[in-house]
């Protein structure tokens, strides 16, 4: 029993080709739409879960109607109308993303149903009329119900193996090579060419018809390649393999910015200057140790606190950590970090390093995550434990945590600041402030100086070897205002994170406008 209308030739490696075509694109689009929710939404486990939430529903929705719709109308008819309608709301995506991103972010401040709802509102409906297109494929595939199970297997296996190349080839080479917009552009293209070509060569459409659709595709195609920024224009950006990468000028200040958060702030006029105040007390530590020898740096950003040491410090020897390497070049080339020969950078991943290393240290700066990027694995009590296993007996620990100072970030901070003491019983905290007034007027950089000793230095000790080092001036002059920020105050009791449980995004703030840098992040 025939399934193909023979009166249209349809050659069969079309058909092969669309459904690997189609797998293909629909699981790039998945892994880009994470690019896209990033600087709106930041990169946590909700974004995620959101994303391949929202696919799945579609995909799931989408098979069911495409099988619907492919036994009441001609196959080909249903195949061009799905790859067209896909491949227009794709352009649609790379044209107006943003600012619908925004005005979702806006609207719905929730962290784990803003993404859902952004995520549905951009691909849903592309993933949906992907997922129709098997079914349709399957039923001008299958022309004889003795090899229908064959026939079945072979397009269901070709479209997994597209879905396979889709995923390897978005996150291993595309997103790095073109940047997502322009991907999301070829993406939407892909699908409107096989939609024309199913058009013209599968069915009866009349010309003037075909013309109208054309035109309607090359201006929605126009559109996706201009599209609408809602974000100031960069000087450099760049997807690389973990997150976006932004750097951003204006009269005073350069601007390193990942994915939707400011990670160093570089003022022109003096580059080796530490401009933001909690780097300024972060290496206040230098005032806890007698005769350091030797650092670790975990985060590394625009090279701010690495550049002024190579400055002040020239005898430290230091170790720098970073897992990113777009992020490692971005500090040579637009921030003026150039190490020296007793620097040594890593292009590892922070547990990666402590775990392949047995030097120790005198001191360590940690400044790996900010209020919307939170590599849990940075914060959990086996962190810790190797962190102190990797410190000198008298060395010290100095932590940058950003805050909003209230909700879900002093859940966070309570858990943090529970979880070190675990491995450091003498922690010494710290509020400050960031350099511009903005509206959130509780928003600190809250800053930790621990160590492995019961008995530290108290503070009016620390505040007299901190003043000490200004009066020689190896420490910015500034320091000594900034331990004015010491939280006396005790901190209530968290949660303990560990490797196997870690509800980090439980506790992640809730808001999701970019505002003015908070210097949350690397320095």
């Amino acid at each position: 029993m025939s399934l193909v209308d023979r009166s249209i030739h349809i050659p069969r490696w079309f058909l092969l080709i669309t459904a690997l075509a189609t797998g293909a694109v629909v699981m790039a689009l998945e892994i880009v739409g994470s690019r896209l929710l990033a600087p709106v939404f930041g990169n946590s486990l909700f974004v995620w879960g959101a994303l391949i939430g929202v696919i799945l529903a579609a995909m799931s929705s989408g098979y069911a109607f495409g099988g619907w719709v492919s036994d009441r109308y001609p196959g080909a008819q249903v195949l061009a109308s799905l790859l067209l309608f896909s491949g227009a709301w794709t352009f649609l995506i790379a044209w107006l993303g943003q600012p619908v991103l925004f005005r979702v972010a806006t609207a719905i401040e929730d962290p784990r149903w803003g993404p859902c709802v952004a995520a549905a509102l951009l691909l849903g409906p592309p993933a949906f009329g992907l997922s129709g297109v098997l079914p349709a494929l399957l039923r001008l595939a299958v022309s004889d119900f003795e090899y229908f199970g064959r026939q079945t297997g072979r397009m269901i296996a070709l479209s997994t193996v597209g879905s396979l190349a889709g995923t390897w080839g978005t996150a291993f080479f595309f997103l790095s090579w073109i940047g997502s917009q322009a991907l999301v552009a070829w993406l939407g293209a892909i699908q409107a060419g096989l939609g024309l070509w199913w058009l013209v060569r599968g069915t009866t459409a009349r010309p003037l018809v075909i013309g109208i659709l054309i035109l309607c595709v090359v201006g929605l195609g126009a559109g996706a390649w201009f599209p609408i920024q809602m974000l100031p224009a960069p000087v450099y950006q760049k997807d690389s393999p973990y997150q976006q990468v932004r750097i951003r000028d204006d009269d005073l200040f350069r601007y390193l910015i990942l994915d939707r958060t400011y990670h160093a702030v570089m003022w022109k006029a003096d580059p080796i200057a530490l401009f933001l105040p909690y780097s300024q007390l972060m290496v206040a530590s230098l005032a806890l140790v007698e005769k350091p020898k030797r650092g670790l740096i975990l985060g590394h950003g625009g090279g701010s606190l690495a550049k002024w040491l190579a400055h002040q410090w020239p005898e430290l020897e230091l170790d720098i950590v970073e897992f990113d390497p777009a992020v490692v070049r971005m500090a040579e080339e637009y921030f003026s970090y150039h190490p020296p020969p007793q620097h040594h950078v890593y292009v590892r991943d922070a547990r990666v390093f402590l775990n392949s290393t047995e030097r120790t240290y005198d001191l360590m700066w940690v400044d790996a995550f900010a209020r919307h990027m939170i590599p849990f694995h940075l914060t959990t009590e086996e962190f810790f434990a190797e962190l102190r296993a990797h410190l000198t007996p008298n060395g010290i620990l100095a932590l940058n945590l950003a805050s909003s100072g209230e909700g879900g970030d002093l859940l966070r901070a309570n858990a943090v600041v529970q979880t070190m003491r675990r491995s450091f019983p003498s922690v010494e905290s710290f509020a400050v402030k960031g350099p511009w007034k903005t509206s959130q007027s509780r928003s600190a950089n809250l800053v930790f100086f621990a160590g492995s000793q019961r008995e530290q230095p108290t503070f009016s000790t620390i505040v007299t070897n901190v003043t000490k080092l200004v009066e020689q001036q190896r420490l910015p002059f500034e320091a000594v205002a900034l331990l004015g920020t010491h939280r006396a105050q005790p901190w209530e009791a968290g949660v303990v994170l560990t490797d196997d449980y870690a509800p980090y995004d439980l506790l992640i703030g809730s808001t999701v406008q970019e505002v003015q840098p908070e210097a949350g992040g690397a320095h």
